[in-house]
């Protein structure tokens, strides 16, 4: 698939495409920076009671107009697979994809992707919007990893529900959901071929690897020396929110071990319960139908035990690295206040510098630079003049720069401000999401419980 421009059916614009080359950071925040956000974009999204499918060509879907808020994108990932033997073996996850957007060739489509392909489409995002939160990965640098059980079906549910969750966050975000690499993604049978063939840049290559790494020593002191509240309340909100998270997931890590040891005790005690049946014949149909009860117990400890390991407590571990990218971006909106800056104070030094030259006041240095000229036969005026050249230049330079840095400042402020709504909006609907999974999970659980101890009684009843 080629790289040239597509344009964007939809919105009558150029989609939103994948340059996979970080050019000048004024650009990208330009090509990035959206109005507000629509809180309708965020809603759960629905499939649409419009066909498309039967469109014959991407020419009759470009003409088409369609109301961009009934678009969606809803992926799922499941069925991981052990794929090849050996040190080449992997695991492959399936994605189902349902959409109405009529940039992908159908309405239903599946492939199968491997962990280094959810990868490579996260780092293509991050180098295409290096002003967006990009949402994250799971943690590659497991345990598992270690002990040699990454094929294991626990791991790979786990990290199945997390990959999950990463593609239900691009699909929400309304700037990374039209990247044309994450419509290849989720559609193209051709996608190693793509990889190939398609470059990235690194750090190095761009010209800004060891300036960036120097840059980032040189400021890992400093701190911006303007802050708006805005940004203040931002990072208090969002340290709060990551130690509430922290909290809950601790406590629910405790009550995933009581469960643990309920079914466990339930289990055993069911046990124990059909032993006591074999001595008493007279009581073996009590003792069995109590013995049974306790084994259905147990069995609902093990259900609820399972939801939480697998699936409640790995959404707060996600959420929680979700914030880390959040917290990563405010880190990078203050580097580039700092070197604002610092690019100003440098100016500002520069015109001191060129006043004290003009009017001849200044320091003791420059008295003994003037003496030591006149003592070597310097002609005094030809190096003042060609020192105000110099400064006259670097002044021109500096502003130049401190005007592009400003406009960077500006701009990511006001992309940063978007990206926390999208998160906010992000996060709301997972919240929502998971916390109804955990009570239908736990109502589910009394129910049972209710439904057979009540059919446990009556059945006593008529012994």
């Amino acid at each position: 698939m080629s790289d040239s421009e597509v344009k964007d059916p939809i919105l009558g614009a150029e989609e939103v495409e994948t340059s996979h080359n970080t050019t000048d950071i004024s650009d990208q925040l330009n090509e990035t920076t959206l109005n507000e956000p629509e809180e309708d974009q965020l809603e759960d999204q629905k499939p649409s009671t419009k066909n498309k499918s039967n469109e014959s060509s991407i020419g009759d879907k470009k003409e088409s107009k369609i109301d961009v808020q009934s678009l969606y994108i809803k992926s799922s990932v499941k069925q991981a697979q052990k794929e090849n033997d050996g040190q080449n073996a992997y695991i492959s996850y399936l994605i189902e994809t349902e959409s109405n957007n009529p940039v992908f060739q159908s309405s239903k489509f599946i492939v199968r992707r491997r962990f280094s392909d959810f990868y490579f489409l996260y780092q293509v995002l991050l180098g295409d919007f290096p002003a967006c939160a990009i949402p994250p990965l799971p943690d590659k640098q497991r345990l598992e990893y270690i002990k040699g059980d990454r094929f294991g079906s626990e791991f790979t549910s786990k990290r199945a529900a997390s990959l999950n969750r990463f593609l239900e966050r691009i699909s929400l975000h309304p700037l990374l959901k039209r990247s044309k690499i994450y419509h290849i993604f989720l559609e193209s049978h051709d996608w190693n071929s793509y990889k190939v063939n398609l470059k990235i840049k690194t750090s190095s290559e761009l010209g800004g690897g060891n300036e960036g790494i120097s840059d980032v020593f040189m400021n890992a002191f400093k701190t911006a020396s303007s802050q708006s509240k805005e940004f203040q309340e931002i990072k208090e909100r969002s340290d709060k929110l990551d130690e509430n998270i922290s909290k809950i997931d601790r406590i629910f890590n405790k009550i995933l071990k009581r469960y643990s040891d309920l079914e466990t005790d339930s289990y055993d005690f069911s046990l124990q319960i059909k032993k006591i049946a074999e001595l008493e014949p007279e009581l073996e149909i009590p003792f069995l139908k109590f013995s049974d009860g306790l084994n259905s117990l147990s069995l609902g400890f093990s259900n609820l035990k399972n939801f939480l390991d697998n699936e409640y407590i790995i959404s707060l571990k996600d959420l929680e690295h979700y914030i880390t990218s959040i917290k990563n971006l405010l880190k990078l909106k203050d580097q580039k206040q700092i070197d604002y800056e610092a690019l100003t104070d440098y100016l500002n030094k520069s015109i001191t510098d060129k006043n004290n030259l003009l009017t001849g006041s200044g320091s003791s240095t420059n008295f003994f630079t003037n003496k030591f000229e006149e003592f070597t036969g310097v002609n005094h005026e030809v190096s003042k003049r060609e020192k105000l050249n110099k400064l006259e230049r670097k002044i021109e330079n500096l502003t130049s720069e401190v005007n592009n840095a400003k406009t960077v400042v500006e701009s990511f402020e006001k992309q940063t401000v978007h990206e926390i709504q999208y998160f906010e909006n992000i996060k709301s609907i997972e919240l929502k999401n998971t916390l109804g999974d955990l009570a239908d999970n736990n109502i589910k659980f009394y129910k049972d419980l209710i439904e057979k101890w009540s059919t446990i009684e009556k059945e006593l009843k008529g012994v």
